[in-house]
């Protein structure tokens, strides 16, 4: 679930916790931990209150590095052909470029944040019955200029300009 970076697996470390705990475990461990150090529990040294600093600060990292993994809902022929996608999730957002061939439950990873992590859902539609919704903002850039073929790009580019002059 957690990443192999060295400040990571050193926060699960110091809560007692291997890489396949979850943030629960890890908030539970901490829980644990912190009311036995606590001053009200046991004397107050310098010892006992450096390490309850370093128990906050382990959960403080892992809360901050923890995956976020939610769902895309693509139709049959996006996952069979592949496409790039845009999405937010709580405050999050990210591309995602999805392999064609994608199957229900395959995870994608950001691209440049592997933390950030997306489910594929794919929905079986009827293709009469689908309709295009018209998007904007990011994800019509990302429509616009990743999915095309660079020829293409290029040609739309060169049309623009010209109808402009």
């Amino acid at each position: 679930m957690w990443d192999d970076s060295p400040d990571t697996q050193a926060a699960l470390a110091r809560l007692g916790l291997d890489g396949r705990s979850s943030l629960a475990d890890a908030k539970a461990a901490f829980r644990h931990r912190a009311r036995a150090l606590h001053p009200d529990h046991t004397p107050a040294s310098e010892k006992t209150l450096l390490e309850l600093a370093e128990c906050i600060r382990a959960i403080r990292h892992l809360e901050n590095s923890a995956p976020v993994v939610f769902e895309i809902s693509l139709d049959a022929e996006a996952a069979a052909n592949g496409v790039t996608r845009s999405a937010e999730y709580k405050g999050r957002s990210g591309v995602f470029r999805i392999a064609a061939g994608s199957q229900n439950g395959d995870i994608v990873p950001a691209i440049g944040d592997p933390s950030f992590k997306a489910v594929i859902a794919v929905a079986q539609t009827n293709p009469a019955s689908a309709k295009e919704t018209p998007r904007g903002g990011l994800s019509a850039f990302v429509d616009e200029f990743a999915t095309r073929e660079p020829a293409a790009r290029f040609a739309g580019w060169l049309r623009k300009a010209h109808s402009a002059a």
